[in-house]
């Protein structure tokens, strides 16, 4: 057995970082990460640095900006040579492996060839199929097609296992990317039951939308039209939202299986575990739906994050943001930082909560981008580069109340603005 710590890291998809019992929300019910949280570090202040799917991915991979890359945009894929993180950890003498969903470089229910894989040398997964109950297949290594008859999630974690089973040696990486809770919103039926009927209450900002949104892969009839999600939760947030839960719930569930198998398999001790999410989910938040929107539902995420010998119990609110991912990860491994990486190590955090990295964190999507520091956020849009909006997340947190141009703000206002003005300068640079 390696003395290296070992890294599994978990991430869901379009999981809001309020979709947790931990983070106060008493509606759903996610006992494996809030233990998990028990156990570990608490981090209420992620968010995502391009709350897309494939955006959040390349950003991941890369420790670098989307403006950096090009990649703000689904089915992207980071540029040729980009130091990759899975390539700075193979360097490092560890075992890459990634299961799961890729969407990294194209879409549909296939295969990745190896130039797509970022340099992770053991791949089980696809690139991106929005059906939870159907069409469940992965592809290994060798392109070679495996079918199953169970929920995709489920499936994901026995994979994940298996492939845990085979890396324990160590020292190992191993990145589960999972599908859900992102829309159609397919729970298994154990579940769905649990939240059956359930009130799930809403969010402050919400207002009563249609949260049906159509699919691209595999295509989705039109509404109305054989299909039976659409009359379901078509036109209807309430029902919305209770298969949304019980899809974390799944997730959750989940979770813990993948926990326990560290456990029987002995590497809880030598093992740094990370759960986060590539975005949100607006669900109906100032009228909205779906991600890729400076909002918190949409940019803000889910981090836990558990290590051998650190905090347990802990609470951090210092802000991190997913091109810190790269650098963590490397730091774990007891590697030196990688030059190209954006983001910071938030691993001393993890040891001792009182340590901070204080400083801003940045987010952005083609239209826009925002620069949060301390309880402050002030977001932009590029076309012009116009501020847009200004809020005091600690007094106001679900965005409520725009400050942008108000005499008492005027100064951090400025001072935001020209951190943003500067950063983006920075990262479009040879762009």
């Amino acid at each position: 057995m390696s003395d290296k710590k070992n890294i599994l890291f978990m991430f869901a998809d379009q999981m809001h970082a309020f979709a947790m019992g931990c983070m106060g929300t008493d509606d759903i019910h996610t006992p494996h990460l809030d233990q998990l949280a028990k156990e570990g570090v608490l981090f209420r202040n992620c968010y995502s640095n391009a709350p897309v799917c494939t955006p959040f991915r390349a950003s991941l991979v890369s420790g670098r900006y989307g403006s950096q890359t090009d990649t703000l945009r689904n089915t992207a894929y980071i540029p040729e040579g980009t130091r990759t993180l899975a390539g700075a950890l193979n360097d490092g003498g560890y075992r890459t492996g990634w299961v799961g969903k890729w969407h990294l470089g194209a879409s549909g229910n296939v295969w990745i060839p190896p130039e797509l894989r970022a340099d992770f040398t053991e791949f089980i997964g696809y690139q991106c199929y929005n059906d939870f109950l159907h069409g469940v297949k992965f592809y290994d290594e060798e392109g070679e097609e495996h079918w199953y008859d169970r929920h995709r999630t489920d499936v994901t974690t026995d994979i994940a296992i298996e492939r845990l089973e085979r890396m324990k040696e160590g020292p190992f990486a191993l990145f589960v990317s999972y599908q859900t809770p992102h829309y159609p919103e397919q729970p298994a039926w154990v579940y769905d039951q649990m939240y059956m009927g359930k009130t799930i209450k809403r969010r402050p900002n919400c207002e009563d939308v249609d949260p049906y949104i159509k699919t691209a892969s595999p295509p989705s009839p039109k509404p109305k039209e054989n299909d039976p999600l659409y009359q379901r939760y078509g036109n209807n947030l309430d029902e919305y939202l209770r298969a949304y839960y019980a899809m974390v719930t799944q997730l959750d569930a989940n979770v813990g299986r993948l926990l326990e198998a560290l456990d029987r398999l002995g590497l809880r001790d030598s093992t740094v575990v990370m759960f986060t999410s590539d975005h949100g989910d607006m669900q109906g938040s100032h009228g909205l739906t779906q991600k890729s929107l400076p909002w918190e539902e949409s940019s803000h995420v889910p981090l836990v994050v558990r290590t051998p010998g650190g905090a347990e119990g802990a609470v951090v609110d210092d802000l991190v943001s997913g091109v810190d991912f790269f650098a963590t990860c490397v730091d774990y491994a007891g590697l030196p930082p990688e030059p190209s990486v954006e983001g910071d190590s938030f691993a001393s955090m993890v040891a001792d909560p009182s340590k901070m990295l204080n400083r801003p964190i940045f987010s952005e999507m083609r239209p826009w981008c925002l620069v949060r520091e301390g309880a402050f956020k002030l977001v932009v849009q590029k076309d012009g580069f116009e501020a847009t909006h200004l809020f005091d997340l600690e007094h106001d947190p679900y965005e409520m109340d725009n400050l942008l141009g108000k005499l008492e703000h005027a100064e951090r206002q400025l001072r935001l603005f020209g951190l943003l003005q500067d950063w983006h300068k920075r990262v479009n640079e040879g762009a």
